[in-house]
């Protein structure tokens, strides 16, 4: 048995102590890749999501997620399945399909949403569930590079430049800017490849 987690496996890292049994092996990658998704609040694979949302009377609802939805396979209005003809969703919100409805102007689906006057996620509290996942289909190099740099960080503190030094190597320098003082990780190396991943969506207040 070996040591994994969803970006990286033990094998990744080169520096493991010795004697290094697998489970401290495999606290040490989770410590890294805990780290790495509450500092981006996201997930770089696909993970799985349950939750619940006031229904707001309209055909469309934002979920309010960090990560991208990846896909809906459920969606409950009052405890009642919605068929999933009904709707679809992008990276945000999920929405009423406005092109499923395939047979023509006789089709039932279609006779049915004609009359549909109240939106499709009815007004409520918690009143929608819905069940998908999110993340991300594939994990990026340097999320898998930034890994390994915190679990080898961990093994030899020596390896990597701390943000302490880099400042006071600025010192001398005119355009130096107190923001370069705003750290991640606290490893130059490691910040360097989460920055670009960090999760800035607006979030929508509830109504």
């Amino acid at each position: 048995m070996t040591a994994a987690g969803n970006y990286i496996v033990e094998a990744d890292v080169d520096n493991w102590p010795t004697p290094a049994v697998t489970v401290d092996r495999q606290e040490t990658i989770d410590r890294a890749e805990q780290l790495i998704e509450s500092l981006t609040h996201d997930y770089f694979y696909a993970e799985d999501f349950v939750i619940y949302r006031d229904g707001n009377g309209a055909d469309n609802l934002v979920l309010n997620l960090y990560p991208n939805i990846l896909s809906v396979t459920e969606i409950l209005v009052y405890g009642i399945a919605l068929a999933t003809s009904w709707y679809t969703f992008d990276i945000d919100s999920v929405y009423l399909d406005p092109e499923s409805a395939t047979g023509g102007i006789d089709d039932p689906e279609l006779l049915l949403r004609m009359k549909y006057k109240h939106g499709l996620f009815s007004k409520g509290r918690n009143n929608i569930k819905i069940t998908g996942t999110y993340g991300w289909d594939a994990c990026p190099v340097s999320i898998k590079r930034a890994a390994v740099i915190l679990c080898r960080y961990e093994n030899d503190e020596t390896l990597y430049t701390m943000y302490e030094d880099v400042v006071s190597d600025k010192l001398a320098d005119a355009t130096y800017n107190r923001e370069f003082k705003k750290f991640l990780t606290g490893i130059h190396e490691a910040d360097r490849l989460i920055r670009n991943y960090i999760r800035r969506k607006p979030m929508l207040a509830a109504t």
